[in-house]
């Protein structure tokens, strides 16, 4: 039982093509026998190896010692009653133990914890939830007879990477953002392989897929659902601010402030809630951390890992300064702007606020995410430089501006006006 057990062990560790090549080099045909070679060779090499004497006892048993970190000496002794059956001890051990045959052995589901904490190093923490969600979603939870994941990463062909990402592009219709979520996982686990010499090359990338004809085109999404007109934007700030002067219910007193302060500065909502009156100088915001979601942490970073400054309106410097005003008057002075307690403002009372006065209004509710939408396109719709724009907004890129968060504030009203002067003719008589 044991000598079969090492046998599938050392096979495991093998890829096909280093069965192929002991083949070729001994001249041999049938491949039971190849598999019964390589076994045998590679069991002598391990005994070969093992740098303790086996020694035959006289009380008849065989004896020898294996590496034990735990042990006082470092090794501890393991007996069998046949020479046989204490070299297959032997190596079983190593089989179990060498970190170089257990690598050999390994799969993408092994490699996964191991390369995702390795990857928690080189990425922001919002990277992580994203990564661990595909991997749920397109690795573990792909119904198959025998999972890409459970294969392992040594016996992975080209051929068999190239079907299982199209089969999945094709299942998931799959945009080309979608797909780069999804395979980065394969990707960079198998580049971690090569770096680990798992593999020798991460055959994923020489994987071509046609982006032209796999990827399901994306439509810009229509403007009305993006960003606030500028009448609806004026109604918000009258809520807001009613809201603010009157309500005796709010848990969070500021945050009718927060709301309007948002639409003035185009901060992600993480960012507004950590905000802090050390953070304004001379009319500037600098913007230097974030409340997390997941965690409700504050972070001394933002999302990009690029602090900034936003250069403030008079309208934004008036409602920092109620916001000072109030906290002094009700005793409450603390580090954020918008909170009357030593925390952070809440992440989801600036959405909840948003959508209480939406539906006041009686208009569509858009995210807050969608406030910072409105103050990128109203900065477009004013002229001013992309390149402050962007800098304004935490982009890397004026396209992922342009792109993302470019959209058209005006009514179908003043649209038609500005067509009749754009398009005005004299009349032909």
């Amino acid at each position: 039982m044991a000598n079969k057990m090492n046998s599938s062990a050392i096979l495991a560790s093998l890829s096909p093509q280093e069965i192929l090549d002991f083949q070729v080099r001994n001249g041999m045909i049938d491949l039971d026998d190849v598999r019964a070679s390589i076994v045998d060779t590679e069991r002598k090499k391990i005994l070969k190896a093992h740098p303790y004497a086996i020694s035959h006892g006289k009380d008849g048993r065989w004896r020898t010692w294996v590496p034990d970190k735990n042990a006082k000496d470092g090794r501890k002794k393991i007996a069998k009653s046949t020479k046989e059956k204490i070299e297959e001890a032997v190596v079983c051990y190593y089989l179990e133990n060498d970190e170089e045959l257990r690598r050999k052995r390994m799969t993408l589901r092994d490699l996964y914890p191991e390369w995702l904490e390795y990857k928690k190093l080189h990425s922001s923490e919002t990277t992580i939830p994203r990564v661990e969600s595909d991997w749920k979603k397109y690795y573990e939870n792909e119904p198959s007879s025998v999972p890409i994941i459970d294969k392992r990463v040594r016996e992975l062909t080209k051929i068999e990477l190239d079907e299982w990402i199209h089969k999945l592009i094709r299942k998931y219709d799959m945009t080309k953002v979608k797909y780069y979520n999804a395979s980065l996982i394969i990707r960079q686990i198998l580049d971690y392989a090569v770096e680990l010499e798992i593999v020798e090359e991460n055959l994923f990338r020489k994987v071509n897929v046609d982006s032209k004809r796999m990827f399901r085109k994306v439509q810009k999404k229509k403007d009305c659902t993006q960003v606030y007109t500028k009448e609806e934007e004026i109604l918000i700030f009258r809520e807001a601010w009613n809201d603010f002067k009157n309500s005796k219910r709010l848990v969070y007193r500021l945050a009718p402030l927060a709301v309007m302060f948002q639409f003035l500065t185009g901060v992600r909502i993480g960012e507004l809630c950590a905000l802090k009156f050390d953070d304004v100088e001379n009319g500037v915001l600098h913007v230097v951390r974030m409340l997390q979601r997941d965690s409700d942490k504050v972070v001394e970073h933002t999302k990009s890992h690029e602090d900034r400054d936003v250069l403030l309106t008079d309208a934004a410097l008036d409602i920092i300064e109620v916001a000072r005003a109030y906290q002094e008057e009700h005793g409450c002075m603390g580090e954020y702007i918008f909170s009357t307690t030593e925390e952070a403002l809440s992440y989801a009372e600036t959405n909840i606020l948003l959508k209480k006065y939406c539906k006041r209004l009686n208009i569509l509710y858009r995210s807050s995410h969608k406030s910072r939408k409105t103050y990128i396109s109203s900065l477009i719709d004013a002229g001013i430089n992309i390149n402050t724009i962007r800098s304004y907004a935490g982009h890397a890129d004026e396209r992922t501006t342009y792109f993302n968060y470019c959209f058209d504030r005006a009514p179908d009203a003043e649209k038609k006006k500005l067509l009749e002067k754009a398009l005005e003719t004299p009349l032909q008589g």
